[in-house]
């Protein structure tokens, strides 16, 4: 076994580069610990938000990733029975005393300990990772695992939208961007029933989800308004008072993309009684439950582009220059010679 592995390293932030070198190879530490020999890890948006220093400060050197999937290979002693288990995680990791942590829902603590791959724990960017036991999601074999890693972070964010959409039993939504997540929040809606409408300027983005028949169009004032509820998937402060104009009154407006917008009129939000909620991830429930949809092949996923672990950097770029229709994927070297092998 090598005491070292490949990493994809931010050395410092913000910065626009990672520095692909060797560093030590995790082992568990406790017996609730295991690692994970990663087989893809997704790239979410947030990475680009982290590495341009607009987001969470992970203290440096430190390996993004947060959408990691991959095969147990070492285990803790009271972790053993994931042994050679396909499997993803949850990424969130609370305090442990907190309201939130003791209904099983750490991603809302007031006084979170970390954010796999984000903050605090290293994460997916690497041959491996070591997690604690209590995070694994099994990935069942029929999903591929690039499609298993488009799953992980968008797909919770997009099943707990979607959740939180249905429970105000709308009669149409708009999904403002067709991104990963905004694709699957269209998916979801498709499954249940709902008309749906996005919204996407990428031309590339919105041909792939109109490719799936879906009605996509360029701008929000293009939209067909006014609707019962408004998904917002892009983090661009500009969309919000055009998704708030076409909501009807009692709609619901919710943030699954974070943006810091200068001016809100809130008259509108008034004058409508519409709510404006907060969609951060998804539950360990909204993982399992959109993985499941994928393996019975019920929905469709976003396209997915690979690049090696050594081209991490490539493939922020081709991101950062919007030439991905679907989910940019990371997958490490040693995998890919096994795969080609």
């Amino acid at each position: 076994m090598q005491a070292t592995m490949q990493a994809a390293v931010a050395t410092s932030i913000p910065s626009e580069r990672l520095a692909v070198t060797r560093v030590p190879r995790p082992v568990p530490e406790t017996d609730q610990d295991v690692v994970l020999r990663v087989h893809a890890c997704g790239i979410c948006g947030t990475d680009l938000h982290v590495l341009a220093g607009h987001s969470y400060r992970p203290e440096t050197p430190f390996v993004l990733g947060h959408e990691p999937v991959g095969v147990v290979v070492e285990a803790g002693a009271g972790a053993r029975e994931w042994l050679g288990r396909r499997a993803t995680i949850t990424l969130f990791t609370g305090e442990g005393s907190c309201a939130a942590c003791r209904a099983g829902d750490e991603r809302l603590c007031p006084d979170l300990v970390s954010i796999t791959g984000v903050l605090g724990v290293w994460g997916g960017y690497a041959d491996y990772l070591r997690v604690r036991a209590g995070q694994l999601v099994e990935v069942p074999q029929s999903l591929s695992w690039e499609d298993a890693s488009s799953l992980v972070d968008g797909g919770a964010t997009a099943a707990n939208s979607v959740r939180v959409a249905l429970g105000r039993d709308p009669r149409r939504v708009l999904v403002l961007g067709a991104g990963p997540i905004g694709h699957l929040c269209a998916e979801l809606l498709r499954v249940h029933g709902v008309p749906v409408q996005a919204v996407e300027p990428n031309p590339l983005r919105r041909q792939a989800l109109r490719d799936l028949g879906h009605d996509v169009v360029a701008s929000v004032e293009e939209a067909a308004a006014p609707v019962d509820a408004v998904i917002d998937c892009t983090g661009v402060p500009a969309v919000m008072a055009p998704g708030l104009d076409a909501l009807n009154p009692h709609g619901t407006y919710l943030l699954a993309g974070y943006a810091r917008v200068p001016e809100v009129d809130f008259a509108v939000v008034a004058r409508k009684e519409a709510d404006i909620r907060g969609i951060r991830s998804g539950r360990r429930e909204d993982l399992e439950s959109i993985i499941a949809l994928a393996a019975a092949e019920k929905i469709r996923l976003p396209q997915t582009a690979r690049w090696r672990l050594s081209q991490a950097n490539d493939a922020l770029d081709a991101l950062r220059a919007q030439r991905v229709p679907g989910k940019a994927v990371i997958v490490p070297d040693s995998v890919w010679k096994d795969e080609v092998a």
